[in-house]
């Protein structure tokens, strides 16, 4: 990232506004922030997944021995919040879940397209259960967006006849075609929804830590300074309720269960309350220095700003510039209107 770049990073993060830093922040005032600041919202509509990947935390955290649905109570409710505020970003069915799994995957979809009918619906899967039913049920639900991942043998991810062998398995089994449109990513056609599709080819040295949990040499060597936006835009909630820091921990490991914020699975307790509660993070993640607990190996967005953070005199101060709150506010819409969901970034 360049200086222009990173110092453009610094000023939004000192002109973000003082109540998204405040935990006692009033309710109403939480949903203007909601509305305004998050981009995606990311859920899990149960606990499976038929992958033990070998550079996922899947492989020493069970997700295959039981299978726990969402609660239909806590899923409509994260619906109702999101509908209150007529939410016209992303709800994103992620996280370390295989959602096409299970089919009361398919009514909650079509719930949530039919309370949220400006939002972008998404998936991520690894397309092992998709095939031309599940695809109609996908379309019919009002699914805009589904990303996809071509897991290839472990050991042969860069085999071309590997993957070869991949590609037409996979056209064979769904009736869709496929469009290079990039090294080892695929426009998937033949379908009203969008569909990308990528082959992935981690290596030791280009995953991420999962923040600490998998055990590669990064872990040991690299020690995060960079600001992190992810729980200014980011919501995301475990299948369990959970709502956790950010997209790459999780509410069934042990050792980060300091990265469980809020639990939306009690009584009076929704969307906006977790919200609310990610304010003391934000304040960590967004000032300069070290950054700790789970956040201290993870190098995902490293690009700053590190000395240029959010420090609260400087954003008083930037502030207080005539202008400069609602120039802003009109940026922040603006990128809003033209935000998509992209997994790499």
């Amino acid at each position: 990232m360049g200086t222009l770049a990173r110092l453009t990073k610094a000023v939004s993060a000192n002109l973000l506004p003082p109540e998204l830093f405040d935990g006692r922040a009033e309710r109403e005032a939480v949903k203007r922030l909601f509305s305004r600041y998050v981009d995606l919202v990311e859920i899990e509509n149960h606990s499976y997944c038929n992958r033990t990947c070998w550079f996922c935390p899947n492989v020493f955290l069970d997700r295959r021995s039981a299978n726990h649905l969402m609660s239909d109570a806590l899923f409509e409710r994260i619906v109702a919040d999101l509908a209150s505020i007529d939410y016209r970003q992303v709800l994103m069915w992620s996280r370390y879940h295989e959602p096409l799994a299970h089919d009361s995957l398919y009514p909650r979809l079509a719930k949530a397209r039919a309370a949220l009918p400006n939002a972008q619906i998404a998936l991520t899967s690894n397309g092992d259960y998709l095939n031309p039913e599940s695809i109609a049920a996908l379309e019919a639900a009002g699914v805009d967006r589904l990303f996809l991942d071509l897991y290839l043998p472990d050991g042969r991810e860069g085999d071309p006849e590997a993957m070869a062998d991949g590609l037409r398995r996979f056209g064979k089994r769904t009736g869709l075609g496929l469009e290079e449109i990039g090294q080892r990513d695929y426009r998937v056609t033949g379908s009203v929804m969008k569909i990308t599709m990528g082959v992935p080819n981690f290596s030791v040295e280009t995953m991420w830590t999962r923040g600490g949990l998998m055990d590669i040499p990064k872990r040991r060597s690299y020690r995060r300074r960079a600001a992190c936006f992810a729980p200014v835009r980011h919501v995301v909630v475990d299948w369990n309720g959970k709502g956790v820091l950010c997209c790459h921990v999780r509410s069934d490991a042990p050792q980060q269960a300091e990265a469980v914020i809020g639990d939306l699975s009690q009584p009076g307790y929704g969307l906006f309350d977790f919200y609310r509660d990610l304010a003391p993070a934000r304040a960590g993640l967004l000032a300069p220095g070290p950054k700790g607990g789970v956040c201290e190996t993870c190098d995902v967005g490293d690009d700053g700003p590190d000395r240029l953070g959010r420090v609260p005199w400087r954003s008083r101060a930037l502030r207080a510039l005539p202008g400069a709150v609602p120039l802003f506010e009109r940026l922040v819409d603006r990128r809003r209107a033209r935000y998509r969901y992209d997994p790499e970034g």
